[in-house]
């Protein structure tokens, strides 16, 4: 055998070795479920002492909406706010839903702010979605892509391999305490079945009595915002939401 054939056959072994451990990696590489609490709902006057409480009581994450006014017609809190959180909890896993017309302008601010997950909407921005993921990695940041009701999961196929996670919005952005869109649970199922290690988020109108329908469907990292709030016993609450998701990961894992 010659040697430039021996290098090629060798190369060749290396590339399918690395290609099979590749696949044994994303095998034992499994879902996991997180519990992010939308603070929105909660006494933004004590905003820290209730994002504290959350995650004593076992919130994995913190979900913050931000909204500029003019995508959704409410206002919420920006940056400036995001930070001050940020310097009294610097180890805790911050998400910001971004519900705003420009999501580029707002990059470089969370990033400095200490945003983890900074998730844009596809809508306002349909010709510049792989140019936002760019900049939003580039600022250190994780990419979220969120989806409103009507919008459908056509619309984010091709940029799905460019992002983290997927939210699939279960009430239309913009307020709280809206009823659950049981009709939504066709996408996360959709990206479940096709993508089966992608983190899939839900947000809206979720709590105990509408958690089953998103376990089932998929989804492994769960907002809720009005049911965790405003309960008295708020660990319980996370408890049975996890619970229920962790049963359905299970099934998906093995």
């Amino acid at each position: 055998m010659r040697a430039d054939q021996q290098a090629g056959e060798c190369a060749c072994e290396s590339g399918v070795a690395g290609i099979a451990l590749n696949e044994m990696n994303n095998m034992t590489r499994l879902l996991k479920c997180r519990i992010g609490p939308s603070v929105l709902n909660s006494d933004l006057s004590q905003l820290l002492n209730e994002s504290q409480k959350l995650l004593d009581n076992g919130a994995d994450y913190l979900h913050l909406d931000v909204m500029d006014g003019h995508f959704v017609p409410n206002l919420t809190f920006g940056h400036p706010v995001v930070k001050c959180l940020r310097g009294k909890l610097p180890n805790t896993y911050l998400e910001t839903h971004m519900m705003v017309s420009d999501p580029i302008q707002w990059i470089e601010p969370m990033s400095d702010a200490g945003v983890n997950l900074y998730t844009f909407h596809i809508e306002p921005v349909p010709n510049d979605i792989l140019k936002v993921c760019r900049k939003i990695r580039e600022a250190g940041m994780k990419v979220g892509l969120a989806l409103k009701p009507g919008t459908g999961i056509e619309a984010v196929r091709q940029f799905i391999d460019s992002a983290d996670m997927i939210l699939i919005m279960t009430v239309e952005p913009g307020f709280g305490g809206q009823k659950f869109m049981n009709d939504m649970m066709p996408k996360v199922q959709w990206l479940r079945k096709n993508y089966p290690l992608l983190d899939i988020e839900v947000d809206g109108g979720v709590g105990l009595n509408t958690i089953n329908a998103c376990a089932e469907a998929g989804a492994n990292m769960i907002v809720s915002g009005t049911a965790i709030i405003n309960a008295l016993d708020q660990k319980s609450v996370i408890a049975n939401l996890r619970e229920t998701v962790e049963r359905s990961i299970h099934k998906c894992n093995v």
